[in-house]
């Protein structure tokens, strides 16, 4: 399938979506803020990034604005933050998609192979 990044500080969720994301084989590399986020991003620009909001460093919009460009990808965004400016800020950033927490495995897989099928957002 490709490569995939996720930057998620929640353990249990990076581990879950580290499962899917293997589970629809994708090689999955992870971080666990938006620093070491952003250097996966750098260093191995993905095919698809989930990127959480809420990072303990940094906002997740940040980690898509300064990566945005390097990555010719999907780049999601995942937060428990469900209003509507919320995700804008998520789609201002560059991201493809805004998805909110809590999910499903299934409807996060059925979700995700959906926004894999769009183009991609052209931040560059």
């Amino acid at each position: 399938m490709g490569t995939a990044v996720v930057i998620e500080d929640d353990d249990d969720i990076r581990r879950l979506l580290e499962v899917v994301l293997a589970q629809e084989g994708y090689e999955v590399s992870v971080a666990a803020n938006g620093e070491k986020g952003i250097a996966v991003l750098t260093e191995q620009p993905p095919d698809l990034a989930l990127v959480d909001v809420g990072l303990p460093d940094m906002e997740g919009y940040e980690v898509v604005k300064r990566t945005r460009h390097l990555v010719s990808g999907h780049m999601v965004m995942l937060s428990a933050r469900s209003e509507a400016a919320d995700a804008q800020l998520g789609l201002d950033a560059g991201a493809d998609e805004y998805l909110t927490k809590p999910f499903r495995p299934r409807q996060l897989r059925e979700t995700l192979r959906e926004i894999i099928t769009r183009p991609v957002t052209d931040g560059r």
